[in-house]
């Protein structure tokens, strides 16, 4: 009897090993691909899919043919990798993201088979000039941008994603849309962020994105967070590109441990493919 029981009890922790190894092989691995002409290059495709990237944030560029996107979302979706419609800039309104919607809804109509899965929204008001002259209104403009685009989104079933820096927890707002912080307002309003948690220490990760997490926990809002692999010769704790790959993915391995039993941590990104392909190993 006594066997029988130290039998069970080993056979309960391979299930836990086996079940806790499942659910973190069910995180994401994303990737921003900005270079939209590149999906047709063969080098490109076989990077993504070699780096066992699960999401792609691909950049929209409305001049190439709809068919590229097709044959790349096609071949991506073969190798088990969502693709998202990915597009913003500084001063995008809702006008911008409506000639993006467009594209995106008659792309979506011509090739189900190939379809996108969600919307995803870079969109940086603070670099704006608008940010500098009105921070306040400028904030307001992007919550109803954001607004607008879920409406749009959920109307077509499709997600909408949105980056934002990790201190948005440090903005604050007050306005018809309430008063609190932006980070904690996206959070809420979104189906999934991404952080641009932009630090290349592990304790410098966890830090910026502490409020991020406890934030998405309370929503259940599923968060990425992502990391940096352009230079940033000036500011050394931003980038893992002097650091190299190896080191990028060690780390990266334990902010997916850190956060394993965090229900809301969906994975990590990296930004962003053509810099990630120059790293160093």
């Amino acid at each position: 009897m006594k066997k029988l029981i130290t039998t069970l009890i080993v056979l309960i922790g391979v299930m836990f090993v086996l079940s806790n190894a499942e659910a973190q092989s069910g995180k994401t691995k994303a990737t921003w691909l900005w270079n939209t002409y590149t999906i047709t290059d063969e080098q490109t495709i076989t990077f993504i899919v070699e780096k066992e990237v699960t999401s792609v944030y691909l950049q929209i560029d409305p001049s190439l043919p709809n068919e590229m996107y097709a044959d790349f979302i096609g071949k991506m979706n073969t190798a088990g990798i969502e693709v998202q419609a990915l597009d913003g800039a500084p001063d995008w309104d809702t006008t911008y993201f409506d000639t993006l919607w467009e594209w995106l809804s008659q792309y979506q109509e011509s090739y189900p088979d190939a379809p996108f899965t969600a919307v995803h929204l870079d969109v940086e008001p603070y670099l704006s000039e608008f940010w500098e002259s009105n921070e306040p209104m400028a904030i307001y403009q992007y919550q109803e941008l954001l607004q607008h685009a879920m409406e749009q989104a959920h109307t077509a079933e499709l997600k909408l994603e949105v980056d934002i820096p990790f201190w948005y927890d440090e903005v604050l707002y007050k306005n018809t849309f309430g008063k609190g912080n932006l980070a904690e307002w996206i959070i809420k309003n979104v189906d999934g962020i991404s952080i641009m948690a932009y630090r290349n220490t592990v304790p410098a990760l966890k830090r910026v994105t502490e409020n991020e997490m406890k934030y998405a926990k309370k929503y259940e809002t599923p968060v990425v967070i992502g990391v940096e692999t352009i230079p940033f010769p000036k500011e050394p704790e931003v980038s893992f590109s002097a650091k190299g790959e190896k080191r990028m993915n060690g780390m990266l391995s334990q902010i997916n441990k850190h956060y394993a039993n965090h229900r809301y941590f969906d994975g990590v990104a990296v930004h962003h493919v053509d810099s990630w392909m120059g790293m160093k190993k």
